[in-house]
């Protein structure tokens, strides 16, 4: 298998708006930037930092997340209040449908081991909310109230606004959820702060897993809650996006794989990019197998802003090659979101309608 071969990226790149964030993205000085991101905080300008922090090529979306991530966390001088989000990549499976509540009953243990552990560091006053969070509910946050939180205690935090969102199980797969736990910290500026001490998950992460799995247990339920590293609260969305997918990618490819090789022996695998209504795009990997035409499987990668289609495509190809996938082709045309047949997904069979003959790798 070639590990040089990338897909194109399907993503509708726009022209650079005359926005000033923008401008100031395009160009090279970090201070720049810094300081454009800072204007716009003061001005409250939320809807124009989303926009840039969409900007493309994903480098550039990276270098305006890592700024705004810079600028809040120096908001004011002196002791600064830190947020953060812990991802939480939750694998459940149930006999029959099931609800896990969205809010933790032992928050306090949580917390607790944390500090056992030593990941809390140098933080004071730190507090965790009691809320699984969806990504959704962070990336509706406001820039501009954290910015002014983070030193006005009279402002409400914007943690209180953030609700509970329940994970809801069906009696079939086992499937990936993503939920965070929010909380804050004050810190001094020139001490490391709970993202920093808290960044070694390997001192803490197994045994917050079982407490979590603990707190959340239930009959018929198996539950898995695996925290990633600590990230700033704005950001945290696209770094538990990005572990989901590759949890989903393992679960899907262990169960999918089972069941191929029980059924034919090894599926052949297409890669294969997309574009999808409103410009966004999607990665996506197809098992299948020319002995039989119902066994047909596929999962999809949906590109955020600051995915490299190249990187991602390196992900795709190792991981078949770690699961002894050999057969396998990348297809370098963009496609649309459904083919015309109204296929999602694209067999190994479908592949001299597309110009492609099957490559073995």
């Amino acid at each position: 298998m070639s590990n040089t071969e990338t897909l194109p990226d399907p993503r509708d790149v726009a022209g650079i708006p005359g926005h000033a964030l923008h401008v100031a993205a395009a160009q090279a000085d970090d201070a720049v930037l810094c300081y454009a991101l800072q204007q716009a905080l003061q001005a409250g300008d939320d809807a124009g930092i989303r926009a840039v922090l969409c900007a493309q090529p994903p480098a550039r979306a990276r270098r305006v997340a890592r700024s705004l991530a810079m600028v809040l966390d120096g908001n004011g001088e002196g002791i600064g209040l830190r947020f953060f989000a812990i991802p939480l990549v939750i694998v459940a499976g149930a006999r029959r449908p099931a609800t896990v509540p969205g809010a933790l009953p032992g928050v306090a243990k949580v917390a607790a081991l944390l500090e056992q552990h030593g990941a809390v560091g140098v933080t004071r006053n730190f507090g965790l909310g009691n809320a699984l969070v969806s990504a959704e509910a962070l990336e509706a946050l406001s820039p501009s109230a954290l910015w002014q939180s983070a030193t006005d205690p009279a402002r409400r935090a914007p943690l209180d606004m953030l609700q509970p969102e329940a994970v809801n199980v069906s009696g079939s797969r086992e499937q990936v959820h993503l939920r965070f736990i929010t909380g804050a910290g004050i810190t001094p500026q020139h001490l490391p702060s709970f993202l920093e001490s808290a960044s070694n998950i390997g001192t803490w992460g197994m045994a917050l897993t079982k407490e979590l799995a603990r707190q959340l247990a239930q009959p018929g339920l198996e539950i898995l809650p695996m925290p990633r590293p600590p990230q700033p609260l704005l950001l945290a969305a696209q770094a538990g996006r990005r572990a989901q997918l590759e949890a989903a990618l393992s679960l899907f490819l262990g169960n999918t794989l089972r069941r191929f090789r029980m059924a034919v022996g090894d599926p052949e695998a297409v890669l294969s990019a997309h574009r999808l209504d409103g410009g966004a795009g999607e990665l996506r990997l197809s098992l299948s197998t020319p002995l039989d035409d119902s066994l047909f499987e596929g999962f999809a990668w949906p590109l955020q802003p600051q995915d490299e289609v190249a990187e991602v495509t390196q992900l795709l190809l190792t991981t078949l090659a770690e699961c002894r996938v050999t057969t396998v082709t990348v297809l370098q045309q963009v496609l649309p979101e459904r083919l015309a047949g109204g296929s999602v997904f694209v067999a190994g069979r479908m592949l001299e309608a597309l110009g492609r003959e099957p490559a073995r790798h």
